[in-house]
């Protein structure tokens, strides 16, 4: 009998936001110089399932690890979920007139 092989390809998953249940990590095939060895890292997916969560933030001497908690919104709309991943809303007013205020 042959030996289900199980491979994984760090490669593949840098900088893909990855996580089971309300635990997130995400592997960066870049760290700066300026990156400090640990501190706080945040996230906020700009796609489905729209989470975000906060969590540790590791640096190696080329790479960086970010390991953390997180919680999915409850989007159902794409615009929805884009707007409050980057902190906009909708305005009943169009742009010109707020122009003028």
């Amino acid at each position: 009998m042959k030996r289900a092989r199980f491979s994984f390809n760090l490669k593949c998953s840098y900088n893909e936001v990855h996580g089971i249940g309300p635990i997130y990590w995400i592997a960066r095939d870049f760290a700066n110089t300026n990156t400090p060895l640990m501190c706080v890292g945040i996230m906020k997916e700009l796609g489905q399932p729209w989470r975000h969560g906060k969590g540790v933030q590791l640096r190696t001497r080329t790479r960086t690890l970010q390991i953390g908690v997180c919680k999915r919104a409850n989007i159902t709309d794409e615009t929805d979920g884009i707007l409050q991943a980057v902190g906009g809303r909708e305005m009943d007013v169009p742009a010109q007139e707020i122009g003028l205020w």
